[in-house]
């Protein structure tokens, strides 16, 4: 069906939802990757201030994450071959109190860097026995019952990890950690995630295969940076699929780290730009930066990313990353910003970065009413390629959302056998978002009432996010 916009003739799309076929039930949550700052920028020195830790938590609270994933690296806490757990505590109680008063979901876990050597095949068992006594040293002497899951390595399948995509050294690595944590005591209140594999087609799902035999694991999960064209085309469904399918029968699995890149050729123009933004910034990095956080479309594709994985059976998805200023790349001042904001914008980088980019917002929409037990419901879309839609209940509450990637204007018409009454609506587009004075998101409108059983048309411009939900606040 064709319809006009502004004179110009536009399809009309349905998006049915379905609220008696669930495809996905007790999701876990949404959040972002929150680890320790670096602090030293090869210009001194900087530290936190109180003032800064509560910035991050007001804005926090607008998300609700529900899953947060911290890593470190435990042979920066060893001193004269001990563990010193107390180095770098400032910064890691920080970011755990706030998980731990929140109710908030941890994936804690090592990077590895120390642990291994890849060239001898050989690894440390005391550091890595450490890596357990410390986590240990955190839920046990510290209270951060929080922390659910521990990931060791950090995807061991690359060439750029400790492990060089060595799979025995990674193996017998994990295995020795889950013995630690078995004499420590610890396996019933932390479990371990794997295989942490990063993938950008379904040819590493034989290793994760592989490792469910071999490792227990309590949950399952993957990282994935795919390119915009291969989300926006639903291709990206098509692959991570592979791996929710290699899941052990009874085991969930997490998007355990995402954020897009323009690998494709059909996005060479974009990586152009990227690097055209990177390279105009004193302080980014050309090797690891997503230049288009500035920008709203960031935003409705990381949205696509999500949407597609809930709708593909994953149990939660954590961004990468919440802030630009936790790592560096090619030297210590070129951060790889990817981030919500950098927090250290007015103290060091220019205050310009320490506001909120447009992205947080439509992040936080898809995190903050998808909340923990959640049940993910049959979406179907008839019409343009580029509508996506998601349905979510959780004690009778319920959201629907619908996403245009593309840059054309689109109707939508929104169906199915249910009415919300007493509902809001968010949207999130350039132009269109309702910002508080302290920069909150706030509903476009509200008391609606949303008769999907009649049929609910709405005019959604390029780029859009739309979300209805009744939940209590």
């Amino acid at each position: 069906m064709m319809m006009l916009w502004g004179g110009t003739a536009t399809s009309q799309t349905i998006v049915d939802y379905d609220f008696t076929t669930c495809v996905n039930a007790g999701y876990i949550g949404n959040g972002a990757q929150w680890d320790p700052y670096q602090l030293d920028y090869g210009h001194g020195k900087l530290s936190f201030t109180e003032a800064e830790w509560q910035k991050i938590y007001r804005r926090l609270d607008f998300m609700r994450p529900q899953l947060m994933r911290v890593v470190h690296n435990t042979a920066e806490l060893m001193q004269g071959g001990r563990l010193d757990p107390m180095g770098n505590f400032d910064q890691v109680r920080h970011i755990l109190d706030y998980c731990q008063k929140r109710n908030v979901s941890v994936i804690f876990g090592d990077w590895g860097w120390g642990l291994a050597d890849a060239k001898t095949k050989t690894f440390s068992r005391r550091k890595v026995e450490m890596a357990a006594d410390y986590v240990t040293w955190l839920v046990k002497d510290k209270g951060y019952t929080c922390i659910k899951y521990y990931n060791m390595i950090n995807e061991p399948n690359g060439y750029w990890s400790t492990t060089e995509g060595d799979y025995e050294l990674w193996r017998d690595l994990t295995r020795c950690f889950y013995q630690r944590m078995k004499h420590n005591r610890m396996l019933q209140s932390v479990k371990l995630v794997g295989a942490d594999l990063a993938i950008w087609t379904p040819a590493e799902v034989n290793w994760q295969r592989k490792a469910a035999q071999e490792i227990d694991f309590g949950l399952y999960d993957i990282h994935t940076y795919p390119s915009k064209t291969t989300v926006n085309s639903g291709e990206y469904s098509r692959i991570i699929h592979a791996y929710k399918e290699a899941v052990p029968q009874g085991h969930k699995i997490v998007m355990g780290e995402v954020g897009l890149k323009f690998v494709e050729p059909a996005d060479s123009l974009y990586q152009q730009e990227n690097l055209r933004r990177a390279a105009a910034l004193p302080y980014a990095s050309m090797d690891d930066s997503q230049m288009f956080i500035f920008d709203y479309m960031y935003g409705t594709d990381m949205a696509d990313v999500l949407m597609q994985t809930a709708n593909s059976g994953y149990s939660g998805c954590v961004a990468w990353m919440l802030d630009d200023a936790m790592h560096s790349a090619e030297r210590p001042d070129k951060l790889k910003m990817w981030g919500f904001w950098n927090i250290f914008g007015e103290e060091f980088f220019g205050g310009g970065q320490e506001k909120i980019r447009p992205w947080f917002y439509a992040w936080s929409l898809l995190t903050r009413y998808m909340p923990a037990g959640s049940d993910i419901y049959r979406t179907t879309v008839r019409g343009s390629a580029s509508v996506k839609g998601l349905a979510v209940e959780k004690d009778g509450r319920r959201m629907v959302a619908v996403l245009n990637v593309s840059k054309k204007p689109q109707q939508v018409i929104l169906k199915g056998q249910m009415v919300l009454s007493d509902c809001k609506r968010f949207d999130y587009a350039e132009g269109r978002l309702c910002l508080s004075d302290a920069r909150i998101l706030l509903p476009n409108a509200e008391h609606l009432t949303l008769n999907l059983r009649e049929g609910h048309t709405i005019d959604m411009p390029g780029e859009s996010l739309i979300i209805f939900n009744d939940f209590n606040e």
